[in-house]
């Protein structure tokens, strides 16, 4: 409990510093002000729609990447797991993680370890996609304020297609005694063994409408406030804005979303009025995910149901053990 209370004060206060800075030279007033003259029912409409896409879009998601690697997964089966996940991103990304696992050791009796690099490999198709959209947002609109990390996003591009080709091509004809054969034949390693082209076209397909759905609720977000910018330019920058959201050390997306919204979009807008949205987006983001704290029991009932298995392998006898091939 120490160590849980120790990961939240850090996370919290990591946050409450980045919106510190980027609350400088931020007039309080100016922010009381757009807060109150902004549309209510466009925002909470907008923010509302990209919020259930988001959770729609995860839902189908991890319930085929589960199918391709895991057996059948229903998006109902994985509806209570999905809330516990959008729950527990209230404290980090990585926490939230474990649910999928969970999930997978529960239900499907992955092994912990086989359901990580599941979720790893799910990882390496968001950053593939993330570098792509990157890449193509800046070729098509030269002034999006990611445009300096255009050698980044191709360096990650063409590191993933070096990774995609190891799986897909020459990992298999390496020599037994190669390290890099080792890590092919990894147990843990199925999903990125069992991976085909149809399933990265699938799984991207999902990620890309998500993403696209999320630039649209941006834009809506930003009218709401009467911040007017073009869509051309909200949709160049939802990348940046999905990958940082993401950060392990900003919970709901504090912190992260009022550095990406006063400096990505201050050639529109000014800081105060931007500032003004962005607390409201977090805001918003935080209420949204309280209630599904009520979705927590299945996932808790699972977890100890593993601790009265565990518990039930840890007193068999012995030679019991040495008979059972499955341990």
């Amino acid at each position: 409990m120490r160590k849980t209370v120790l990961q939240n004060v850090v996370v919290y206060t990591f946050a409450a510093a980045i919106v510190y800075y980027a609350a400088r030279s931020v007039s309080w007033t100016r922010v009381v002000d757009a807060s109150s003259h902004a549309t209510l029912w466009l925002f909470l409409g907008a923010s509302l729609g990209g919020f259930l896409c988001w959770f729609v879009g995860d839902t189908i998601l991890y319930s085929r990447l589960f199918s391709y690697f895991h057996g059948s997964t229903g998006a109902r089966e994985l509806f209570p797991t999905m809330a516990s996940v959008y729950f527990l991103q209230l404290i980090n990304s990585y926490v939230a993680s474990g649910a999928y696992v969970l999930f997978l050791h529960a239900r499907k009796r992955v092994p912990w370890i086989t359901g990580a690099c599941t979720l790893m490999f799910q990882a390496y198709v968001d950053v593939m996609l993330l570098a792509v959209l990157s890449l193509l947002a800046i070729a098509l609109v030269p002034t999006s304020p990611i445009r300096p990390g255009r050698n980044y996003a191709a360096g990650v591009l063409g590191a993933g297609c070096l990774v995609a080709s190891f799986w897909f091509l020459w990992g298999a004809q390496l020599n037994r005694d190669n390290w890099l054969r080792w890590l092919y034949e990894r147990p843990s390693m199925l999903s990125f063994r069992m991976a085909r082209p149809s399933h990265f076209i699938k799984l991207l397909s999902i990620r890309f409408l998500i993403c696209l759905a999320a630039g649209f609720a941006l834009y809506g977000q930003l009218a709401s406030f009467h911040i007017q910018i073009p869509l051309a330019h909200v949709l160049a920058l939802t990348p940046l804005i999905v990958a940082i959201g993401n950060s392990p050390f900003s919970p709901g997306g504090i912190g992260t979303t009022q550095l990406v919204f006063t400096i990505g979009f201050a050639q529109f807008a000014g800081k105060s009025d931007l500032f003004a949205l962005s607390l409201a987006v977090s805001a918003f983001n935080v209420l949204v995910r309280i209630p599904m704290g009520l979705a927590m029991g299945a996932p808790l009932e699972e977890v100890a149901e593993v601790k009265r298995e565990f518990t039930t392998e840890r007193v068999r006898p012995l030679s019991a053990l040495r008979t059972d091939r499955g341990n």
